[in-house]
């Protein structure tokens, strides 16, 4: 874990989102979170199925139609330093794709591990971090 769901318009490209997930993945390393560890899925809305207030909450630029919804799926307990190390990795990795930082909106879901099956009906066991 974490689970990546990435909510963006359908405009897009295959690129794009190789160039997205690569990003991703770099900052869920930089976390700590194992190399292979790697869950994403990337929804692609129409434009007219995914509304956001451009300035909310007070952004120094609006937002643009290339906004990124992120909602990462992570352990019940994650540490609160963990969250923001992820976040702020999150920031400048896909910045550093070409995503303008305002067009980045990321929220955490936790659950517990004893909640989901990550194949074959096993439950998996429990994080241990590496401490970067």
């Amino acid at each position: 874990m974490p689970i990546f769901t990435v909510t963006m318009k359908s405009s897009r490209s295959a690129p794009e989102k190789d160039r997205l997930s690569r990003a991703i993945h770099a900052a869920t390393i930089a976390a700590g979170y194992p190399e292979d560890d790697f869950f994403q899925r990337f929804l692609a809305l129409d434009s007219g199925d995914l509304r956001v207030d451009p300035h909310y909450p007070a952004l120094p630029k609006p937002r643009t139609d290339q906004l990124l919804l992120i909602e990462v799926l992570i352990s019940t307990g994650t540490e609160i330093s963990r969250k923001k190390k992820l976040v702020v990795k999150l920031v400048e990795n896909l910045v550093k794709a070409g995503v303008d930082a305002n067009d980045i909106m990321v929220f955490f879901v936790e659950t517990d591990r004893s909640s989901g099956s990550f194949g074959g009906g096993l439950f998996a066991s429990p994080v241990v971090f590496d401490g970067r």
